[in-house]
């Protein structure tokens, strides 16, 4: 029995008394009473996720049953678990990145500076779930603490997060604000934030391409190129050609945007980035259907499917059912449609904005099987469930587009008024939009 069990023991059990709780009571529902008589008698040492569980019941910090060298471990475990969701902030990762976050805001006796990390972690986990508009709640307040802290690099990165939540929840316009007056600000920083000032390129340019201005978007891709040549940072420039190929694509322009998303595609495998991977096989898959290219999309899809089922997310496996099915629409081959469609569906594990994504984009493909069945009311009733989907997650553009099919399919019913309605939403959804930040 060491001294320091001794010590946490005896605080523990006089805390207890004062509270008039028993032991039972204070270690419900997680702990038995004889746990909590073990931990108060010195002889076993509680796990801090245990301790913080009982000190919240009776009112205190952790830290005020633990002496210093208790408090110097809890603090280097918990640094070690801030590092771990750090690692976490990825695709793949950022739902359990979420979770582990919000266990540790949890926590009694936090410092600010652990508290402003953590909820920069937060904000960049919900953006990479794009659940923009909760990550703006949770990086407003990383701000703000940072600002009070005085910690330029932590503001910075927190407003950089800040803008993406702007962009996801629908207002590219007062995203792109944002990052301009954050990339004027890293002019004069010092030393130079390099990796930011990428970061910030290349979400310009995602925020021009929203904006429908590919010339201010190739430009902006064009300046992260050099930037992360000089850096040498793989992924990002799996980014920046996707980017690029997406900025062609609009433009018509098939060969160029094939070209950048087979860099892309490189640059992914030599990063061994497998999410990255998948992406660009379903895009090349895309990028061939249109082309009239079916057998090299399908390969391509295949891939993508064979990579998702590995690597995950479920959403991802989700899309790349999807895509095969708009493939097969385009091969006119119905069966292979359907099934992939219904696959998109099923295989759906967990809800989120880009599950329901998919779900939005496979009943798209079922409502059109059904016009080709001449079921126009079986259609139309998918097309309004797809527009509620998109209108839930916020994705204006999808939900413009099924508005303007849900217009076309009541103006050949000869419902004109319906046709314009809905083409007049679409219409209110795509206007610019002002340059304040949302939520």
């Amino acid at each position: 029995m060491s001294r320091a069990l001794k010590k946490l023991g005896e605080r523990l059990r006089e805390a207890r008394a004062a509270a008039g709780i028993s032991q039972a009571e204070l270690g419900a529902p997680y702990f038995t009473r004889a746990h909590v008589s073990a931990i108060e008698l010195g002889k076993i040492r509680p796990a801090m996720p245990a301790l913080e569980h009982m000190a919240r019941k009776l009112g205190k910090p952790a830290s005020y049953f633990l002496d210093d060298a208790d408090a110097e471990r809890a603090r280097r475990e918990r640094e070690l678990e801030m590092s771990a969701i750090g690692g976490l902030l990825t695709l793949t990762g950022a739902a359990e990145a979420l979770r582990r976050t919000e266990r540790l805001l949890d926590t009694d006796g936090l410092a600010v500076r652990d508290s402003a990390r953590l909820r920069l972690a937060a904000g960049t986990a919900l953006n990479l779930l794009h659940r923009g508009s909760d990550a703006t709640r949770a990086l407003t307040v990383a701000q703000r603490l940072a600002m009070e802290l005085r910690d330029d690099p932590l503001g910075r990165a927190a407003e950089y997060q800040l803008a993406v939540a702007t962009r996801i929840s629908g207002n590219p316009r007062g995203a792109r604000e944002l990052l301009e007056t954050l990339l004027r600000r890293l002019e004069g920083a010092k030393p130079p934030d390099r990796l930011l000032t990428l970061r910030i390129l290349i979400t310009l340019g995602g925020c021009a391409q929203d904006l429908g201005e590919p010339a201010a978007a190739t430009t902006y891709y064009q300046r992260a190129l050099e930037w992360s040549n000089e850096i040498g940072d793989l992924g990002r420039i799996t980014f920046i050609h996707q980017g690029l190929g997406n900025v062609y694509r609009s433009l018509g322009d098939q060969d160029a945007a094939a070209g950048h998303y087979q860099k892309a595609l490189a640059a992914a495998e030599l990063a061994k980035d497998l999410v990255g991977v998948l992406i660009m096989h379903n895009a090349l898959a895309v990028l061939s259907a249109d082309a009239g290219r079916i057998e090299s999309a399908y390969g391509h899809v295949a891939r993508a499917i064979e990579i998702a089922r590995v690597s995950g997310p479920a959403a991802y496996l989700a899309q790349c059912f999807v895509t095969r099915a708009e493939v097969a629409l385009k091969a006119k081959d119905a069966p292979l449609a359907r099934a992939s469609a219904e696959e998109a569906i099923a295989s759906v594990v967990e809800r989120g904005a880009e599950a329901d994504k998919a779900i939005a984009g496979a009943t798209l493909v079922l409502a059109e099987l059904d016009l080709r069945d001449g079921q126009t009311a079986a259609a139309e009733r998918r097309m309004k469930e797809a527009a509620a989907m998109y209108q839930a997650i916020d994705s204006k553009a999808d939900l413009a587009d099924v508005l303007m099919r849900l217009s076309r399919v009541a103006k050949k019913r000869g419902d004109l008024r319906g046709a314009e309605r809905y083409a007049a939403r679409a219409y209110e959804i795509t206007k610019p939009v002002g340059t304040t930040v949302e939520g």
